[in-house]
């Protein structure tokens, strides 16, 4: 038995445990989960049992709610329970957790962009900005912005957004190892030992394709300085006008919504 804490509107958001049972182990009467009504116990496609919790009728179709997640009743639909357990996603009928949800919304992406925006510039992002144009409803913005970025899915999107970017300059990973190739040849040529073992580094790193955190060259050093505030002013204006078309992470839950 799997059980699996709730804090649902039904229950006046009071913390209760739910209980989920691979079907081997289960003892009483239990339907397949289309069929169920509220209250009885359902079958998952993957074999696991559970209670259902809601059964909700609207005008493009019926939703089931389990303690694990959601789906829609036809006739190729599907419920399993454990790709919904192995990324923690109780709440909506998708199986992708909370932060690669919140890493698909338009405010993480606009992020993204004035984050770059000061990257390429070569200037220190702020963060106290950055974090009034992404959440301004937190307590702290700053520090949920650099929680953010720390993410391992975020950390992905700027490596990816660099190479981008780069890429648009005609700098890729065959212009990177061809220059460092050619600093290895001058090294040589110079007899300088001391370099020639950190150009070698460099391309050891670059054979394994790790892009770097920050990375500057000559070509690159651009005044952008009105670039940030322009960006800035246009992502803060994108998300006033999107904002209410995007609910937060919990609003999935709807009518048997669950706080924190």
């Amino acid at each position: 038995m799997i059980t699996i804490p709730r804090k649902l509107k039904i229950n006046n958001f009071q913390e209760v445990e739910y209980e989920v049972y691979p079907v081997k182990d289960f003892q009483l009467t239990y339907k397949h989960w289309k069929k169920c009504k509220e209250g009885d116990w359902g079958v998952s496609d993957d074999g696991y049992v559970a209670q259902c919790l809601a059964v909700k009728t609207y005008s493009s179709g019926v939703e089931m709610t389990y303690p694990y997640g959601k789906q829609w009743v036809t006739k190729t639909s599907k419920l399993e329970f454990l790709p919904h357990w192995e990324t923690k996603s109780f709440n909506s009928v998708s199986t992708k957790s909370q932060m690669q949800l919140e890493l698909q919304k338009r405010r993480s992406k606009d992020l993204l962009e004035a984050y770059m925006t000061y990257i390429m510039a070569g200037k220190t992002p702020d963060f106290e900005k950055l974090g009034q144009m992404y959440r301004p409803d937190q307590k702290k913005p700053a520090w949920t912005v650099k929680r953010l970025l720390k993410t391992k899915g975020m950390k992905q999107m700027i490596k990816d957004k660099m190479k981008e970017v780069l890429t648009e300059r005609g700098i890729d990973e065959g212009y990177v190892l061809d220059t460092i190739k050619d600093a290895i040849g001058v090294a040589k040529v110079n007899e300088d030992p001391g370099n020639m073992i950190k150009a070698a580094k460099e391309l050891s790193d670059y054979l394994d394709m790790k892009p770097k955190a920050k990375t500057q060259t000559d070509t690159l050093e651009l005044d952008l300085s009105h670039q940030i505030e322009a960006n800035f002013e246009k992502q803060t204006k994108k998300l006033t006008a999107t904002k209410t078309q995007e609910l937060p992470s919990e609003a999935e839950d709807n009518d048997i919504g669950e706080k924190g």
